[in-house]
This record gives structure tokens, sequence and C-alpha cells, in this order.
């Protein structure tokens, strides 16, 4: 995988470039609006300068200068929503692309990418850091063009009433855009990149927690974890404030070149009006220009904290797009999966250089209960991810049906395969909806049949609009383990050749355990996988491996 610190800035900044190619009009129609909602800006005061010296010499005003500047007020209005329009345009709409690459990438990447990815580094990718991109987008590209075709206009204009005042303006708007931007961007990156971790941290942490709640309340755990929930948010809040800090340390250096230019640019203009090297009204009215064209400045010289961290995020966002993915193609699998065998197998994760396992071989008899038992992390689930190709072996083979598993398509063998993890995943849908995943060749019968043999059809038919009736698994609709049920009814409608139990009874007691494990006896043919670290749990399996020192040992 990437590191995300090698990707430098420029190749982020040509590669976001790249995914707005298409969108060229419509960022030069925002910068179009963005320049003559500027001159319009502009005009103003200088109309009404220009009416000030001829009402002192006496002339009386005209309608029609009463009537531009109520036109040119209102075209100040149309030209700044047209310049908001379209520049959010462009971001959102390239905001949507990134999120449909992002999505796309994890589909390939799944379900590897998502059974190994830390849940607060996804859940801040996928939330904070596209969003982070908007910036970018919406308030990078087109802000610096709208900054450098005023800052043309500009310099004709002052060098047209004196050179002096236009080096004056240069310098001041370099220093602006260019200068205090550089220098607060240095200041902000480690800030950034500090806040950034721990940021992830606690929504890691806040994440884990929510998940394990039932977990903490049964231990008593909660008030600790609490307890240090609170000291993470208050380290992100400290790097919030720090952020802050340096942001308002920026608006007041700002603003003091900007007191400085102003005093320098109009001292300048009174010297010249004094030795009449400068019409008076050009230099009362250059003044007037210089005092209110800062804004398209202001704008960038703000960019720093919001530009680092859109292109923070890019870095992230590049690291998921341009990570390798193995190669899960291969030739169609229609057969019924009759014989499995491990090959003197190896593997190590791709992020990890420690083995899992070494040399492992096993031949795995059909229609029998395949109890696999072994400490937390010993590789139990890991080798099951094998045999379901959610990875390929580092050396040997897996033989489906005599041939090497790797020549087979990934998503062919995982139809074949129903996986029920240890907590049942089920979503804000119908009850329908959750068993079926959208499969319409499943019927209605078909489900309670199979709720039946499960032993929660009684349970489904009760519910308010039966199998209409849409859950989540925040409702507390069905108990720990009548959702497991679920689980086990929807593995049973997929009509599968192997069953991959992977601690399914971790969260029942002992008589919900019980009546669990007939069903799958009762219930599952083919292949069966139970995999626990509790022996109470795989003592009802035919054959039972354990997993130790990297090997796997037959003990039944």
């Amino acid at each position: 995988m990437n590191n995300p610190a090698e990707i430098s800035t420029r190749r982020l900044v040509k590669r976001m470039m790249g995914l707005v190619k298409h969108l060229k009009l419509q960022i030069g129609i925002a910068v179009v609006f963005a320049v003559l909602g500027f001159l319009a800006t502009i005009l103003i005061p200088s109309i009404i300068v220009d009416l000030g010296f001829k009402g002192l010499a006496g002339k009386v005003p005209q309608i029609t200068m009463l009537l531009v500047l109520f036109c040119l007020g209102v075209l100040r209005g149309l030209f700044r929503y047209g310049e908001h329009y379209f520049g959010h345009y462009v971001a959102f709409k390239t905001l949507a692309n990134f999120r449909k690459l992002v999505f796309q990438k994890l589909q390939r990447l799944a379900p590897a990418k998502l059974d190994n990815q830390d849940s607060g580094s996804m859940l801040k990718m996928i939330s904070e850091d596209i969003e982070a991109l908007e910036v970018f987008f919406a308030h990078t590209i087109p802000p610096i063009l709208t900054a450098s075709s005023i800052t043309l206009i500009l310099t004709l204009y002052f060098w047209n009433v004196a050179p002096s005042l236009a080096i004056i303006g240069l310098i001041t708007y370099a220093i602006l855009a260019v200068g205090l931007p550089k220098v607060f961007a240095a200041y902000l990156q480690p800030l950034l990149k500090k806040q950034a971790i721990a940021r992830k941290k606690y929504i890691s942490y806040f994440s884990d927690s929510l998940q394990g709640m039932k977990e903490l309340v049964q231990f008593k755990q909660t008030q600790r974890y609490f307890n240090l929930l609170t000291t993470k948010s208050k380290q992100v809040n400290a790097q919030e404030k720090d952020v802050s800090v340096a942001q308002y340390l920026q608006s007041a250096v700002t603003f003091l070149v900007i007191g400085l230019a102003l005093i320098v640019f109009a001292s300048l203009t009174l010297l010249g009006i004094e030795h009449e090297t400068i019409n008076l009204q050009k230099g009362v009215t250059a003044i007037i220009i210089f005092a209110t064209s800062f804004a398209p400045y202001l704008e960038l010289s703000r960019l720093p904290l919001g530009f680092k961290r859109a292109i923070n995020a890019a870095r992230q966002v590049f690291v998921l797009l341009d990570e390798p993915e193995f190669n899960k193609d291969g030739v169609a699998f229609n057969e019924s999966i009759d014989e499995l065998e491990l090959n003197k197998i190896a593997f190590a994760y791709p992020t990890r250089k420690q083995a899992i396992f070494e040399d492992v071989s096993a031949t795995f008899e059909k229609h029998k209960i395949i109890g696999l038992i072994g400490p937390s992390g010993s590789g139990k689930s890991t080798l099951m991810k094998l045999i379901m190709r959610w990875y390929n072996v580092t050396n040997g083979e897996i033989k489906l049906n005599k041939h090497d598993l790797k020549q087979y398509n990934a998503k062919d063998i995982q139809q074949h395969i129903a996986y029920i993890p240890q907590i049942p995943q089920i979503f804000k849908q119908t009850i329908r909806e959750n068993l079926t995943f959208g499969n319409v060749a499943i019927t209605d019968e078909q489900i309670l049949v199979a709720a039946q043999k499960c032993h929660i059809k009684e349970k489904v038919l009760a519910t308010k609009q039966g199998l209409d009736t849409i859950i989540s698994s925040e409702q507390k609709i069905f108990s720990a383990g009548e959702l497991q049920r679920l689980e086990l009814t929807r593995a049973l409608l997929k009509n599968a050749d192997c069953y991959v139990f992977d601690e399914p009874t971790s969260n029942l007691d002992s008589l919900n355990e019980a009546a669990f494990l007939q069903v799958i006896r009762d219930q599952c043919k083919g292949y069966v996988f139970l995999i626990s670290h509790r022996p109470s749990t795989v003592a009802c399996s035919d054959v039972i491996y354990k997993i130790v020192d990297k090997k796997l040992i037959r003990t039944k």
C-alpha cells in the first residue's frame, strides 16, 4: 500500500485537476461571474466619487447615474449568485464522482478491505475526507483564477494612475495571496496532521465502543470507557483549539498587512497629488478602489487551512483508489462444492510480515460439521476467508474439486458459500429484504419455510407488518438469539454448498446456543464449518481441528 506522505502535493493537485477537465466551461463561467461581480463592486464607489466631485463643481447628478448605481447593485448580487452556483456545481459534481470512485473501489476490494479496515479511518474518509475536497474544488480553483484576472486588471489601472501605486498593489496582493498563505500553510501542516490523527482515533474508539456496548454493560466497564472517551474528546478539542489559534493569528497578520498597505498607498497618492503628478479625482478614486479590492485576496489568504485539509484528505482518498487489487477473476464455477482440500498452504496478510499459516494440509469431509477451535487471533476466521477467496494463499494451494481454487472466479465461489458472522448483519430494510438481499426469485413461501426450519417464523409473522416490517440493528424487535436465527434463515435461503459459522453463539446463553446448534445440525447440508474459541460450541461437531503454532491439528 502506498504511504500517504509519499504522494506529493503537486501530484495530488494535478490528479484532482484531471477530475474537473470535463467541467472547464462551468469553472470558466464561475470565474467570469466572479470578475464581473468584483468590477461591479469597485465601480459603485468609483461612480460615487465621480458624482461627489461633480457636485463640488456645482453639477447636479443625473437620474441616469442613480439608475446605473441601482443596476450595478442588482448585477452585483446576480453575479455573486452565478459565481457561487457554478463554483459549487463543479464542487458537488466532482464530489459525487469521488464518492462513486471510492465506493466502486471498496466494492472491488471487498470483502477483504472491509475485513481489515479500521472503522475510524473508513468513517472519516467517507464523511470528512471527501467533504474536505469540496474546499479545493469550490474555494481554491475559481478564487485563484479570479484573483489572477483581477490582479491584471487592477495593475493596469493603478499603473495608469501612477506606476508606484501599481507596484504597491502588486506587493500587497502577493503578500496576501501567496506569502502569508505559504507561511501559515507550513505552520498549519503539523497541527492538521495531529488533528487528523486525533479525530481518527476518536472516531475509531467511539465506533468500537458502540459495537461493544453490550459487553461493556455486562462487565460494568461503561464508566471507564466513557472516561476514556471524554479524555480522547478533550484531546480532539485541544487540537481544534490549536488550529483555531493559528487561524486567528493569520487573520490578525493579514489585516495588519492590509492596514499598513493602505497607509503606504494613501501616503504615496497624497504625495503625488501634492506634487501634481497625480490628478486629485484619480488619486481619491484609486485609494477607494484599493481599499475595496482585498476581498478576492482575503479569500485566498484563508486557503491554508481548507487547502491543507483538502490535500491531506485527497492523500487518504487516493491511497485507497491506488491500492492494488488482487486478481479475483478466473473461469466460471458452475459445479457444486464436492471436494475441499488444503495442500501445504501458507499465508500472511499483505500488510503484515508474520505468517498466519505455514505448510498446512487437510482434507475436509462433506456432510460433516467441521469444528475449528483456537485462541483469538490464531487464524480460524482467516482460514475460512482463504476458502471463500477473500484472499489468495501465499504458498501452496486450496483444491476445490481437485482444481486450484485460484483458477475460479471469486464471486462464483462466494455464491456457493453462506457466511454467518459473529454479529448479525441487519440493515434498515424490511424483513424480506434483509433475508433475500433483493433476490426477487425467492418467494414469500420459501422465506417462511426457511424461517420455520430456524424456529423464527412465528416471531416474524407476529411483527406489525410481517415480512414487510422494517427492522434495523438498533431496534429491539428481535432478541440476540432471534437475530442469529434470521441470519441462519438468510443462509438457508441461499441454498449453499458450504456454510461458515464464525463464532455464531458468542452472544447467546447456553440454552439459545444449544437450540441454535441443533438447527445447524438439522438444516445445513454439504460442508459446515463451525468456528469458535469455546470447546462447548464445537462439541457437536463431527470433526474438530485445532489451530496451534500456525498448524492445523485434527483432535476428533
